[in-house]
């Protein structure tokens, strides 16, 4: 089965290639591989149930090569296998019921450098599902961690540059699976106090990066079939984030009013849901789009104002101390009435 492009030449014409018959092609290769995991054993067999799901990209695809086959870019038909390709790494690198989440193991509070103002997120994964959230720590440490079945070459560990201390996070050495499994997934906390500057990197895993508590700086994404989740926080000024490689899905959650404004490649390189104007002359986020075939959508969260926010439950009253008895009058008693004198006369 080939997948390359397939030229006609005509005398005295320069080769032309048919994009169709190569998309066609390419499109055979992408149901093959996902055909090869599962009789392989690396995908489960209800893996093909979740992914009829998705049966109307078939018809996005077909249409993708109807509209741009005869036009000054018939290259363009590539991007219906590219949408088909996207959809099944969609549903193979979600949560799966038939893989076992294995147990938890703590990896122990991770020290925090003296003098430490920020904190780095220095993030190398592959086949890695991790959750990063802002949460009160332990005190003088940068991080509580705990992982499931973390490999013996995966590198989890702490150092310090000038002010920053960096958390570093590498499991790209563990091997090149195709899909993220059960066997790589961590849990890191960090203090919510200090501010958090993203370096993600990497290929085939999904991230949660729970900062709406915390503080963020800026950051970058980069690398192929990666899922981040991103809940974020208000900000006091403009805070990018960059957006790089192919075949990622960014979601993007911050508060109400937060304004977000996505630059860079859209249509038809990517697909972006809409920006968020927020208010007026308010912080927000800008999102740097410099990938292909990648998709960001933008959501609001409502925070709750402080008048509506549930008053603490009140203290109970502390008891009054019981008052003392007052000791019983005791009775008085009667004089004894004197007998009366006999007169002697």
């Amino acid at each position: 089965m080939s997948c390359s492009p397939r030229t006609t030449t005509v005398p005295g014409a320069p080769p032309k290639v048919e994009w169709k018959r190569a998309a066609d092609g390419i499109g055979l290769c992408v149901w093959a591989t996902f055909l090869l995991l599962t009789t392989t054993g690396v995908l489960p067999w209800s893996f093909w149930m979740d992914a009829i799901s998705l049966w109307p990209l078939l018809i996005m695809s077909a249409g993708i090569q109807i509209t741009f086959e005869k036009t000054r870019t018939p290259w363009l038909v590539l991007l219906g296998p590219a949408v088909v390709l996207a959809g099944l790494v969609w549903v193979a690198t979600g949560p799966n019921p038939d893989l076992s989440s294995g147990n938890w193991k703590s990896e122990g509070p991770l020290p925090r450098p003296e003098g430490a103002k920020h904190v780095k997120l220095d993030l190398e994964l592959l086949g890695t599902r991790l959750a990063v959230e802002a949460r009160d720590v332990e005190a003088g440490a940068l991080a509580d961690a705990r992982s499931i079945e973390r490999s013996e070459k995966t590198q989890l560990q702490v150092d310090r540059q000038d002010d920053v201390a960096r958390l570093r996070l590498d499991t790209g050495k563990s091997g090149v699976p195709f899909v993220p499994g059960h066997k790589q997934r961590f849990d890191l906390g960090v203090p919510r106090d200090l501010p958090v500057t993203l370096r993600l990197k990497g290929a085939m895993s999904r991230t949660n990066l729970d900062l709406g508590d915390g503080l963020l700086e800026g950051g970058s994404i980069e690398g192929a079939f990666l899922a981040t989740q991103l809940v974020l926080p208000p900000v006091e000024q403009t805070v990018k984030i960059v957006q790089k490689g192919a075949f990622c899905a960014l979601r993007i959650n911050v508060p109400d009013g937060t304004p977000v404004n996505v630059r860079g490649n859209r249509f038809p390189f990517n697909i972006v849901k809409r920006d968020i104007k927020g208010a007026p002359g308010r912080a927000g986020y800008e999102i740097q789009l410099e990938g292909v075939f990648s998709a960001v959508a933008l959501e609001v969260r409502r925070v709750p104002k402080p008048a509506e926010m549930p008053a603490p439950p009140e203290a109970p009253a502390s008891a009054a101390p019981a008052e003392r008895p007052k000791p019983e009058a005791e009775p008085v008693k009667a004089s004894p009435t004197p007998s009366p004198t006999p007169d002697r006369g």
